[in-house]
């Protein structure tokens, strides 16, 4: 059980049963869109490590995490790679203002630290979610390398189109995305720290697959939209 400090950090309660749902959330997200026991993974985003603990005692592969908050990472380090070797954690120093403004590396232009076809599964939970569409450009153009033939990707988005957008415009959304990007091709929660939530066009998000390789073979469509809940869109891509 990471310490309580962090819980409150990442799920905004020290409540224990929160920390062990999200864990089995995390890997029945999986398991549903095929990972197999021997399969190795890749999680960006991989916080105080619920998917990693989810899948300890199903995996015989390989999983590596990747973090920008460093006691995250040193926790999941001292806690979890000591006792289970083939679960690795990795510091990445990306900036982002919403959670991590001292980061030195841009992630639009990050690469990630694996060599091509490394994986078979790689995990987003809720990290697309706070990225500008420069930046998920860049992280599909990884994943898209970084997955082996066949290989999928499990992530999610909060993804615009006609019927979410007129959810967000009659302010239903659980979250107000009012602010346009300049780029067209997302709304932001907050101009002033635009990584505190964003919300992606759907037809940017499939060209940019489209470039890495990637084809959408499911998307399971969320409700945030339309409620006060954050149930994001989990799009699953597989690598052509």
């Amino acid at each position: 059980m990471p310490p309580a400090h962090l819980r409150v950090y990442y799920y905004g309660t020290a409540e224990p049963t929160v920390f062990k749902r999200r864990c089995d959330d995390a890997r029945a997200e999986l398991t549903a869109r095929g990972l197999q026991p021997a399969h190795r993974v890749l999680d960006i985003g991989a916080g105080i490590g619920n998917l990693a603990i989810g899948l300890i005692g199903f995996l015989r592969g390989s999983y590596d995490g990747v973090e920008i908050h460093p006691e995250a990472v040193a926790w999941c380090q001292r806690a979890i790679t000591s006792r289970h070797p083939a679960f690795r954690f990795h510091r990445a120093d990306v900036h982002s203002d919403a959670y991590h403004a001292g980061g030195r590396a841009s992630a639009a232009h990050y690469q990630f630290p694996f060599a091509d076809g490394s994986f078979d599964v790689v995990f987003l939970g809720s990290v697309f979610t706070h990225m500008l569409p420069h930046e998920v450009a860049n992280y599909l153009n990884e994943i898209g390398r970084v997955l082996a033939p066949g290989g999928r990707c499990v992530a999610s988005f909060f993804l615009l189109n006609d019927a979410t957008r007129e959810g967000v415009e009659r302010k239903r959304s659980f979250m107000s995305f009012g602010v346009r990007d300049p780029s067209g091709r997302a709304r932001l929660h907050d101009a002033a720290i635009p990584e505190a939530a964003v919300a992606l066009e759907e037809s940017f998000v499939s060209e940019c697959c489209g470039r890495s390789g990637l084809a959408v073979k499911e998307v399971r469509r969320g409700g945030w939209a339309q409620g006060t809940t954050n149930d994001q869109d989990v799009v699953t891509l597989v690598r052509q």
